[in-house]
Parts: structure tokens; C-alpha cells; sequence
């Protein structure tokens, strides 16, 4: 079996009738995940969130209690969409 193959057996179909075929919910339920940067500059996966509220404000618990370097992607995009922590303000970025 390719690889092609395997990949595209994890994904689901959505049709018109379904349920969820009109969902505009934020970033269609993928969510957004919450990293803290290692001293080398690499991510590690810290906690996950359904809402981007809920992604600031976990981001910005951690950002006060355990001091380091965080951000916030959608993980819909893959982009960074908030940092705080460490040498930064402890406010979002966009």
C-alpha cells in the first residue's frame, strides 16, 4: 500500500446533510495548541484548547506561573497566532 493510500484512509467525508457540514466555529474544530520553547529553540507540546479564548488564557496562566517562553498555534493554519512569556510582554501578540 502507498503511502498516499494510508494517508488518505485517516480522512473523512462530510456531506451536505450531515451535521457538520455548516459549521463556521472557529478554525473548524481542529483548536489550537499551546508550546513552550525549549532553551534550543525547539517546541514542546504543553496543552491544547478548543477555543482561542481558551488558548489565551492557558496561555497566559503558564505565562505567570511557570516563567518560559510560550505561543499559541492554530493548529487549522499551522501559524503563530500569540506569544508570551519570558522577555516579552506578558500580553498576546497578534
Amino acid at each position: 500500500m502507498s503511502s498516499g493510500s494510508t494517508i488518505s484512509s485517516y480522512w473523512a467525508t462530510i456531506d451536505e446533510t450531515s451535521q457538520y457540514a455548516d459549521c463556521s466555529g472557529e478554525n473548524m474544530g481542529f483548536g489550537y495548541d499551546i508550546f513552550r520553547e525549549a532553551s534550543d529553540g525547539s517546541p514542546l507540546w504543553v496543552a491544547q484548547a478548543a477555543t482561542l479564548k481558551e488558548a489565551e488564557e492557558k496561555l497566559d496562566t503558564l505565562a505567570r506561573t511557570v516563567p518560559a517562553k510560550y505561543f499559541i498555534r492554530d493548529a487549522a493554519s499551522a501559524k503563530i497566532i500569540g506569544r508570551a512569556g519570558l522577555n516579552e510582554s506578558q500580553k498576546m501578540e497578534p
